[in-house]
């Protein structure tokens, strides 16, 4: 019995041997294998990576200037948003210097102050005495240009710094237009203002009356003065 006990064994060890040398083979065959590439397919890879390449670098440049376009954009915007509102500041201040040599007509919230001649006048006394003259009409004009008068009128007609007033006997005329009286002096600027600064105590107003002129005075929300009239010059 222990002479037959030894082939058996060493054909159950030679048995499990081949199955593990099969097994092993086996999963050689199936594991990864390196791809063998000919001539041709390496420079079918090469070329294609050298095309990724190219087209990476050309999107890096691409993407440079877009930023760039981009940058000068932003700066061509600021430029023309700068002269736009290089030009709105220049019309605007036209339109200031327009109003102001009325050549524009102008309306805005003001005074009215209206110079009549004396209703009574004794029959002893010069009438010269009881009418308006033109230093009376300068005196409301000044007080009122100094109280920040933007704009100013007798009778309609715009009145301004190079405008001269004469007068003759009961007509004024301002730059060369007769006006007869009652003289009505608009002034457009803060009403409040001026008509604080004619209606002081021993202001303008007194001294008219004092003088024998008629004087009324009121506030209005919107006075209206035209444009300069072309005969002026």
């Amino acid at each position: 019995m222990r002479i037959r006990s030894k082939p058996l064994l060493l054909s159950i060890v030679l048995l499990v041997t081949g199955f593990l040398v099969a097994y092993s083979y086996q999963q050689t065959k199936s594991g990864p294998q390196m791809v063998q590439l000919n001539d041709t397919q390496w420079e079918q890879e090469y070329f294609y990576q050298q095309k990724l390449l190219e087209i990476e670098e050309r999107n890096k440049q691409l993407g440079d200037e877009l930023r760039s376009k981009r940058g000068q954009i932003q700066q061509f915007e600021s430029n023309l948003a700068e002269s736009e509102q290089m030009v709105a500041d220049y019309v605007e201040e036209k339109k200031e210097l327009q109003l102001l040599a009325g050549e524009l007509p102008v309306k805005g919230p003001g005074v009215i102050v209206t110079l009549s001649d004396a209703q009574y006048v004794p029959e002893e006394d010069n009438i010269n005495n009881y009418i308006v003259h033109e230093s009376h009409i300068h005196l409301v004009i000044n007080e009122l240009l100094s109280a920040g008068a933007k704009a100013v009128s007798i009778n309609g007609q715009r009145y301004f710094s190079d405008s001269y007033i004469s007068c003759t006997g009961p007509v004024i005329t301002v730059d060369g237009v007769k006006h007869s009286a009652p003289f009505v002096i608009s002034a457009i600027g803060d009403s409040d203002v001026l008509y604080s600064s004619l209606d002081l105590t021993r202001g303008v107003i007194d001294q008219l009356e004092n003088e024998h002129v008629d004087v009324q005075l009121t506030k209005d929300g919107e006075v209206k003065m035209k444009a300069r009239l072309t005969s002026e010059r």
